[in-house]
């Protein structure tokens, strides 16, 4: 059967590199490349597509890029299996990724000619890793962080839903509880972390995957 394969990247170079690698496979059919999220979205309203091979950082879009994105493809066209194709190395990323479903990860350093490999094994339903991936969740197994005090899971939760986007209102009406409750649970956090600014926040989350440091008992928070 013919797996159609659409591209999402900003990059013109980059969209026409990954076609010219995958359009002589006789099984697949590649689509013409979409450069935003807006373009994204209109080529799945109206082509049948199995396998999408996505940018991380799209901006220019009206649906944005990175992970709202990429949800949003997950919630609209749950049979599309998503291939992220992308210039960060971060292991959170890589572990962000995993979590919403995303099937393959490819970073631009690893050798393009894997990615007929992950098309294969991801319109299986199968996931994929390229070897940059790989290494690099690798190097962050190897690397032992400094001692941290662990955080509590309502502690977890709102950093969580902080550094997906969301602020300190949204958190408290989502998890019915107060904003200053919600803003005692982040400070508490942030400091457990070492963290003095949300800037210091952010970079930590960049180089860490911040599960690695819950804890399994509550901790009081304010009311």
């Amino acid at each position: 059967m013919m797996v159609k394969i659409l591209i999402a990247d900003d990059h013109p170079i980059v969209a026409s590199t990954l076609r010219e690698m995958l359009s002589p496979d006789p099984g697949f059919h590649v689509l013409p490349p979409v450069s935003n999220s807006t373009e994204l979205f209109k080529a799945l309203e109206t082509n049948s597509v199995d396998v999408l091979i996505t940018d991380y950082c799209m901006p220019g879009g009206a649906f944005g890029d990175g992970l709202a994105m990429i949800n949003r493809v997950r919630r609209k066209y749950p049979d599309v299996k998503i291939i992220v194709f992308t210039s960060i190395e971060q292991p959170a990323i890589i572990h962000a990724l995993d979590s919403c479903g995303v099937l393959g990860v490819m970073t631009k350093s690893d050798d393009l000619r894997e990615i007929t490999v992950c098309v294969e094994r991801c319109r299986r339903g199968m996931s994929y890793r390229g070897g940059r991936a790989e290494q690099i969740l690798d190097e962050q197994m190897r690397r032992k962080p400094t001692a941290r005090r662990p955080l509590s899971p309502k502690e977890m939760e709102v950093l969580r839903m902080y550094l997906d986007g969301m602020n300190v209102t949204q958190i408290a009406t989502a998890l019915k509880r107060s904003s200053k409750t919600i803003n005692n649970q982040k400070r508490m956090a942030m400091c457990k972390l070492g963290c003095r600014t949300d800037m210091e926040l952010f970079k930590l989350f960049m180089t860490w995957d911040i599960s690695e440091l819950d804890g399994d008992a509550e901790t009081p928070s304010a009311a």
